[in-house]
């Protein structure tokens, strides 16, 4: 099945994107969110002919990845091929085209139009800058990209996704051999490349252990994640 979240109103949209995501999570055997530089019509293709383990069905999640207006037309031609899949997929997308939108409406897409009173002009905020600031090991960017982050409406989890999925392609790419991408797409491991100069071996499995305790002790009730990102980014 395939979900749409699209329109002006970022803030309300976002918040369905996150009721539906949990929603769709929980019926789903497992959960995959696509980064930026995966998306491609053969990926879409594959997703939808995908099944997980033991037959159980995935929930894959697209933010703000169809940005552009050849992006939007090759989810406009994979929308029935999306439909009709046993999997699930969940588009937060405020920018996509009205056209394309009325489009996909004709298929039996679930489409979701949030539209603000009073037109928000900013853009949208780029969480994969997030991983790129700290990939740089610019402290000072990544503490103000963390604050807009927040202040646009990610949560503290959203972020720490996507810094431990920075850090995890770092890890991948900092012995490999030049021309071994380790099964990732040729764009995310030229920059996890460039990145891994940065930071020591050490240093990476440090931060990937210090993500993954903040992780933790968030979803037992311990330091809530914010505190302890804002501690991390200091740190670095």
């Amino acid at each position: 099945m395939l979900h749409i979240i699209y329109g002006n109103d970022r803030e309300k949209g976002r918040a369905r994107f996150r009721e539906l995501r949990k929603k769709l999570s929980k019926e789903c055997g497992e959960e995959r969110a696509i980064l930026e530089g995966e998306l491609s019509k053969e990926l879409l293709h594959s997703f939808a002919a995908s099944q997980g383990l033991f037959g159980n069905t995935s929930l894959f999640t697209f933010d703000c990845l169809f940005d552009k207006k050849a992006e939007q037309e090759v989810l406009l031609a994979h929308a029935n091929e999306l439909c009709l899949s046993l999997n699930s997929f969940l588009v937060f997308e405020p920018e996509l085209d009205k056209k394309i939108a009325e489009e996909i409406k004709i298929t039996q897409a679930e489409v979701e139009e949030y539209v603000a009173k009073k037109i928000d002009t900013r853009p949208d905020f780029n969480i994969f800058s997030l991983g790129d600031a700290l990939g740089k090991r610019n402290k000072k960017e990544l503490w103000v990209l963390y604050q807009e982050a927040l202040t646009s409406g990610l949560s503290g989890e959203e972020i720490c996704n996507t810094l431990f999925w920075t850090v995890k392609n770092i890890a991948l790419m900092k012995n490999a051999r030049m021309d071994d991408n380790c099964g990732l797409n040729p764009f995310v491991a030229t920059k996890a490349r460039s990145f891994a100069k940065n930071y020591s071996q050490e240093e990476i499995a440090s931060l990937s252990r210090s993500l993954v305790t903040i992780y933790h002790e968030d979803h037992r009730g311990g330091e809530p994640m914010n505190i302890s990102l804002e501690r991390f980014i200091l740190d670095i």
